[in-house]
């Protein structure tokens, strides 16, 4: 028997408010386009779909030093406690700042160029200064910064208030894109709301219905992915199942839509697909249950050729670790091979392992000092890997220690503290950078 709901003034009052919302919104914003139309730039997948996620690389020119030494470049005026991703454009670095994602406000860009008069500014604020807390504040975090067609693309890890209304009553999340320089658009005054969606080249933020977290977004066979934490269709934001899904969007970034979700069928409870990327022309998905029992440690999709998208028969659950469950905090694939470092909330500890196959995997091994890996790149001639105690190069036999992390009474700057964020690294003019995660501050490994 189907559960009745009953309409109380109360929420009556709620839905008409959300209602009105939406509809301002939707006056003030340009028509949208139906699904698949070309509006816009140049449509991402006019380009082959490497490996890999969108983010262009340049590994730098040169030869790998034996040793290299870590110095502190500074901290932003704006900086945040942590920095969750560094990507290098149009002769930025571009840093995705959080206190604690999901768990506590504050979510800033910030873009470094040294050689100005200030080599560090903001490059898009969504702290929201003089808004209400209570859980409506600001954003909770910026984790990812991709570069796809041209663009920066930033999701919103966790929105204010669980949105605005726009789409979906206490259930959307956005994306805000740059234009072609790198540039954001504010947040509306009077409130600090979104800005209006993108139009052309031009910057702004795409709203993603049913979505309470988006970590992601990918480029996948001529359409882009978001990974969501979401509320299902013919469900509310208060019902019991809150599962793991796919949004799709065609390649321009509108219309946002529902996919896919796991698990399915429903079950009660939290699950958050999380960072994703391409591999063998597989997509893989990261896979977040929070402290409770999850057999699987990601997924991957392999939609048959000529298949308009990802479905749900295409999700394969994977467990690799002996106890499941674990977190993905990064995904790199370099020269046929794809490298996964994950997390083991139990233990507090993370795992580099790799396979040339995207089925069988094998661990990196470092030493018992050697740390926890957090991120890794190619770096001039080597692949390296940052850990919460050194850079080591792992493109030989065994890991070779290029650099070792200061570690003070309270810990070293690229500690393990929050699961959702972990220290990245990136190369820029020709140098290897790293995020701090104690007082967001800038580090550099020079020779």
């Amino acid at each position: 028997m189907p559960r009745m709901r009953v309409t109380t003034p109360r929420r009556r009052t709620f839905v008409a408010l959300a209602f009105a919302s939406a509809q301002a919104w939707a006056q003030s914003q340009p028509p949208q386009p139906p699904p698949g139309a070309a509006t816009g730039p140049a449509q991402p997948h006019s380009a082959p779909e490497v490996d890999g996620n969108d983010d262009p690389e340049e590994p730098g020119t040169g030869t790998l030093p034996a040793s290299l030494r870590l110095e502190a470049v500074g901290r932003a005026p704006s900086a945040l406690t942590r920095v969750c991703d560094l990507t290098p454009f149009r002769d930025g670095l571009y840093a995705a700042h959080a206190r604690a994602p999901l768990a506590r406000d504050g979510a800033t860009i910030i873009r470094y160029a040294p050689g100005g008069t200030s080599p560090f500014t903001v490059a898009f604020d969504w702290n929201r200064p003089g808004q209400a807390r209570r859980g409506v504040g600001a954003g909770r975090g910026f984790v990812r910064i991709r570069s796809i067609d041209g663009r920066l693309v930033v999701p919103d890890v966790d929105p204010p208030g669980a949105g605005f209304g726009y789409a979906f009553p206490r259930a959307e999340s956005y994306v805000f894109v740059s234009d072609a320089q790198g540039r954001f658009a504010p947040a509306r005054r009077p409130r600090f709301q979104p800005p209006a969606p993108p139009v052309g080249d031009g910057p702004g933020a795409m709203v993603l219905p049913r979505a309470h977290h988006v970590f992601d977004v990918i480029r996948f066979r001529g359409h882009l992915y978001a990974a969501t934490g979401s509320v299902p269709p013919g469900q509310g934001p208060r019902d019991a199942a809150s599962p793991g899904a796919l949004l799709i969007a065609d390649a321009t970034g509108r219309p946002w839509s529902y996919l896919i979700d796991y698990p399915n069928p429903l079950r009660p409870g939290t699950w958050r697909f999380g960072y994703m990327t391409r591999f063998r022309e597989r997509i893989y998905i990261g896979l977040d249950r929070g402290a409770e029992r999850e057999p699987a440690d990601y997924l991957w999709a392999l939609p048959p050729a000529g298949a308009a998208s990802v479905t749900g028969v295409d999700l394969h659950p994977e467990r690799v670790t002996p106890a499941g469950g674990a977190l993905t905090l990064r995904w790199y694939t370099d020269r046929g091979r794809l490298y996964w470092i994950s997390y083991d909330r139990a233990r507090d500890v993370s795992t580099l392992r790799v396979t040339e196959d995207g089925d069988h995997w094998s661990q990196v091994t470092f030493p018992p000092d050697g740390g926890h890996p957090t991120d890794l790149t190619r770096f001039r001639d080597g692949l390296v890997v940052l850990t919460t105690r050194g850079l080591w190069r792992i493109d030989g036999a065994v890991p070779m220690r290029l650099a070792v992390v200061p570690r003070g009474a309270a810990g070293g700057p690229f500690d393990l503290g929050d699961p959702y964020c972990a220290a990245p690294l990136a190369v820029y003019r020709n140098a290897l950078y790293a995020g701090g995660q104690r007082d967001g501050g800038l580090y550099r490994f020079v020779d």
